[in-house]
């Protein structure tokens, strides 16, 4: 699957945060930066899921490992 990933400045993604939380919410990610700089990522749910599959199975296999 493809993700598409927007850049924006955090002032304004201040004054369009309900905008981009709809958009991250139908898939894309969105890295609000700082300076030029990325600070934060907005991900979809999916995602932060997917993020924490693995953790939980990196984990299990350290216990094993």
């Amino acid at each position: 699957m493809v993700h598409m990933t927007q850049r924006i400045a955090a002032a304004g993604a201040r004054k369009h945060f309900a905008s981009l939380v709809k958009q991250s919410a139908r898939g894309e990610r969105i890295k609000i930066t700082r300076y030029n700089k990325t600070a934060v990522v907005l991900i979809p749910k999916r995602d932060l899921e997917a993020l924490e599959d693995c953790e939980k199975e990196s984990a299990a296999q350290k216990k094993t490992g």
